[in-house]
């Protein structure tokens, strides 16, 4: 084996263990667990007020405005395609919850993003 190989399978070993220990859990369709990286930005009350709001004459600027994500190895996120569901096991006051998958957004280096929208269903 290739001293690349041998990184690259010590890197992939590393990766699995992190993700497991110290990621956020979801639960895929099928019932079976998903760990990664939940991320859930919000717009606070201040959005169309007076001293900071995020407007652009009377439209919220919607690229200011994120989206809720999921990051995950793209080894365990097979199957998970856009309009898929996640259930993500946090706190509802953490952004836990229900969320349909509505964009997948691979990085190119073994991990996917979800883009995530609220349940519509």
């Amino acid at each position: 084996m290739t001293t690349l190989g041998r990184f690259r399978d010590v890197t992939a070993r590393m990766d699995a263990v992190l993700v497991d220990r110290l990621g956020d859990r979801a639960i895929k369709p099928d019932g079976v667990p998903l760990f990664g990286a939940f991320f859930s930005p919000f717009v606070g009350a201040d959005v169309g007020g007076k001293s900071k709001s995020v407007r652009l004459g009377n439209a919220i600027v919607t690229d200011n405005v994120l989206a809720p994500t999921f990051m995950a190895r793209v080894v365990e996120a097979v199957g998970i395609e856009k309009d898929t569901f996640l259930t993500v096991d946090l706190p509802v006051e953490q952004g836990g919850g229900r969320y349909k998958v509505s964009k997948r957004e691979p990085d190119g280096a073994g991990m996917v993003t979800f883009i995530l929208s609220l349940n519509n269903g």
